[in-house]
């Protein structure tokens, strides 16, 4: 029986080639037609779905932001790594509809940086909520608006240092977007073990104190884990070149970028343990 080869486009334009005899061969039993269709189905519907997804967060986004800045203007705390976060998600969130709309390519890099920048800001949270626990002396002495504006600056810069690197190829360029995005994740696990260990001696503390950092750097691993790791796991995969010309495989590859795109509603959460009246909220 002769080979069938067929090749999909995906949403960055780039080219999947699909052997339908080899997933056959491997084992995979599975009806390639069926998945096929399944995947040009979820191709058609991609447009809509992520613009469903933007009409939500879009006003979430920009709310949270305006809610976070009033709580630095009445110097009750100093959410500066928060608000970077959600306006690097903001950013996501244009430009993945943005390139939906035009599929512009210099857009869709725009929004993987802005994804990179958002899980370094993730792991400036949890670094700040262990700093507060395991060295509040420390943290008080260093931490104000400033240094933190500095560090943030610093944040934006960051994905620079992976963009110099050449690309020879679509693999190349995935890797390296998928390490970008993962260093953060060990810190984040770090931080939030030593926030635990900490919260056992922090006797200054109060019981609501301690929740609402807990609760803040046990939103931001759970966040990451079941929403970004996917996403990071699925494209270390790709770029091996382990059954990822499967129309299979690209479904649930799609899946986890929708995860990815889901982020930004999760990182909107923090606000609530930020807020100066949580202790009504979490009762």
């Amino acid at each position: 029986m002769a080979e069938q080869n067929a090749s999909i486009t995906g949403s960055s334009g780039d080219y999947y080639y699909i052997n339908a005899s080899s997933n056959r061969s491997s084992g995979v039993h599975y009806d390639d037609d069926q998945m096929r269709e399944l995947y040009r189905k979820l191709q058609s519907a991609d447009p809509l779905i992520i613009m469903i997804i933007s009409a939500i967060e879009i006003p979430i986004m920009i709310l949270t932001l305006f809610a976070l800045c009033a709580l630095i203007k009445s110097n009750r705390s100093t959410p500066v790594f928060v608000i970077h976060l959600i306006l690097s998600d903001l950013i996501q969130i244009i430009c993945r509809l943005t390139h939906t709309i035009t599929e512009s390519e210099d857009v869709y890099n725009a929004y993987y940086y802005s994804l990179i920048v958002g899980v370094y800001f993730m792991a400036c949270v949890a670094f700040e909520r262990y700093l507060l626990v395991s060295h509040p002396i420390w943290y008080r002495s260093h931490h104000s608006l400033k240094v933190c504006c500095v560090v943030s600056v610093i944040i934006w810069f960051v994905p620079l240092i992976f963009a110099v690197i050449s690309f020879t190829d679509v693999n190349s360029l995935w890797l390296s977007v998928s390490i970008a995005c993962l260093i953060p994740y060990p810190i984040i696990i770090l931080c939030f073990v030593g926030t635990c260990r900490g919260l056992s001696r922090a006797i200054s503390l109060t019981s609501l104190k301690r929740k609402n950092i807990l609760g803040s750097l046990f939103l931001v691993l759970l966040t990451y884990t079941f929403l970004i790791l996917p996403f990071i796991i699925l494209t270390f995969i790709y770029t091996s070149g382990y059954d990822s010309y499967s129309p299979l495989f690209y479904i649930i590859w799609r899946c986890s970028e929708y995860l990815v795109f889901l982020n930004p509603l999760a990182d909107c959460v923090l606000y609530m343990f930020l807020r100066p009246d949580v202790g009504g909220l979490m009762k």
